[in-house]
């Protein structure tokens, strides 16, 4: 097991030290970060996805594909660096002042997320006709919260916030489940496992993203409006309508599952019924 981070590691490092400016401070964990995901995404995760996914990936003709397996290699990893960055500062108090609150450790993993949605960005350019707007759209809407985080603005919510990822893993998880059953002529990932994961996904997507997200919203707006003279008011607007908006369509993402979930049940009801 992992000790729980009591500080931030890389602060002694700082290209700027003595800085009161976040971005300055934490600026070598931003750049860290990217380098990072880079170097994960350029070397590690076709390594992993050999040992792993073995001939299923080794066999792809498609460079499209070979990039989705990578980049959702890439968003595994991500999600557990994340988790291990803010289980330390996910019980901060809520009302703490959004406005004028500075802790390191919450610093720390708004860079490395930063660094992470900067790799994202990268991405979404180098393969736009892969991804698209859709894509795009998010990753520049995530990059900026995140950034925002560090003016510093609602900088004790970032844990809270990036919870979120916790569903992550079961995303990517079917979407390999999806792409190794493709063309299949048996089963190549296991029933059981299928399963377990839909029902997990749609049990974890539920609580983080949809029942905390809303809530979450609510809790901030309450702390805002304790504060709200020394608020800025254009990016508490831009930061409230990307949070509700991005909320929503979790609610939407989250309703397509249901109806993918029930097409499979009652494709699997059927399949029992003629045997």
């Amino acid at each position: 097991m992992f000790a729980l981070l009591s500080e931030d590691p890389f602060l002694p490092y700082s290209l700027f030290p003595q800085s009161d400016n976040l971005y300055l401070l934490h600026l070598h964990e931003i750049l860290g970060a990217l380098l990072f995901y880079v170097a994960v995404y350029q070397w590690v995760a076709p390594v992993l996805n050999r040992l792993i996914f073995g001939k299923h990936y080794t066999s792809i003709q498609k460079p499209k594909v070979r990039v989705d397996f990578d980049v959702h290699t890439v968003s595994h990893i991500q999600c557990i660096v994340t988790m291990y960055v803010i289980a330390p500062i996910i019980r901060r108090p809520m009302d703490l002042n959004v406005v004028t609150y500075k802790d390191d450790l919450c610093a720390m993993a708004s860079s490395v997320t930063l660094g992470y949605f900067l790799w994202d960005l990268g991405v979404c350019i180098l393969h736009y006709e892969l991804y698209g707007l859709q894509f795009m759209a998010h990753c520049l809407s995530s990059l900026y919260v995140v950034a925002l985080t560090l003016k510093p603005f609602c900088l004790s919510w970032a844990g809270k916030f990036l919870l979120f990822e916790a569903s992550t893993p079961f995303v990517n998880n079917n979407w390999f489940i999806t792409q190794l059953s493709r063309g299949a002529s048996k089963p190549v990932v296991p029933l059981w496992f299928n399963v377990l994961n839909g029902l997990l996904l749609l049990a974890v997507f539920f609580t983080v993203r949809i029942l905390w997200g809303f809530t979450a919203i609510l809790l901030l707006i309450h702390q805002m409006w304790k504060v709200r003279d020394q608020l800025p008011v254009l990016q508490t607007c831009i930061l409230l309508s990307l949070n509700v908006t991005l909320n929503s369509l979790n609610v939407f993402w989250f309703y397509k599952m249901l109806r993918i979930a029930r097409k499979m049940a009652n494709g699997s009801s059927k399949v029992t019924k003629s045997h």
